[in-house]
């Protein structure tokens, strides 16, 4: 039997996963569900290691970093989160197991699948690495950028910057209340400067706001078309290849 412990703050998507991971393997048994930092750490503390343990980042009193920090864990690890793309950029580099939320049913029976290829070799999770890449992440998130306005300078908040968009190999903002300005930034450039949680690069020569899109029409199964606020004067299409992507970032 896969002996597997589920540390979830979220009784609903618990018992979703619990009946999830039973579906997919008859050998799963789930051994404990804990909701915190502190009944984690106590229930790995008197209880045989799991062969498996499902965590979210984040409890109800803390991150479950903080685990790893008071308790030795032998068991394999896959992390779940619903937002934090820093964090996945961190398992990225590091090569450690996670799944997006909603957790689906083929990513989890993927991430399976590299347990059992896995099982009986224990997993090295360096977390102070992980905390240390999020954290640099989150440092070169730009909070605000700065424009010419003729002989002066304006400087404008992210939080109030509708989209970015290239035109005719320059590159452009528009402000919230419909103000257009050049930037000497690239998009890729400045793709890296933003929350990824907030902004997704639709195509090529456009980076838009959560805040600023106001319609979603299906073309067809691959092309999405926007409507923003501020209106672009353009058609706005999410390219094909991002179209999977750009539904997963939607429910963050």
């Amino acid at each position: 039997m896969i002996r597997t412990l589920i540390i979830e703050d979220e009784s609903p998507a618990a018992r979703r996963l619990e009946k999830m991971l039973q579906a997919l393997d008859n050998e799963i048994e789930i051994v404990g569900v804990t909701d915190t930092v502190a009944a984690s750490v106590e229930w790995l503390s008197k209880n045989r290691q799991p062969d498996l343990i499902m965590l979210d980042i984040q409890l109800g009193d803390g991150l479950s970093f903080s685990i790893f920090r008071q308790v030795k864990v032998e068991s394999y690890v896959i992390f779940t989160t619903a937002y934090d793309e820093y964090a996945i950029q961190a398992f990225e580099l590091n090569s450690i197991g996670y799944l997006l939320k909603p957790v689906s049913a083929s990513g989890l029976e993927a991430s399976l699948a590299k347990f059992r290829k896995m099982h009986g070799v224990p997993q090295t999770i360096d977390i102070e690495s992980i905390i240390q890449t999020m954290e640099e992440r989150r440092e070169r998130v730009r909070k605000r950028f700065v424009v010419n306005v003729g002989s002066r300078l304006r400087v404008i908040e992210a939080a109030n910057v509708g989209y970015f968009y290239s035109l005719e190999k320059n590159t452009f903002l528009c402000t919230t209340d419909d103000k257009h300005y050049p930037l000497e930034y690239s998009l890729d450039t400045i793709e890296a400067m933003l929350e990824d949680s907030a902004w997704f690069r639709v195509n090529r020569g456009f980076i838009v706001s959560m805040k600023a899109i106001v319609r979603i029409d299906i073309m067809s199964k691959s092309r999405i078309k926007l409507t923003t606020e501020p209106h672009f004067k353009e058609e706005i299409m999410v390219s094909g290849p991002r179209t999977p992507k750009f539904r997963t970032w939607l429910e963050r």
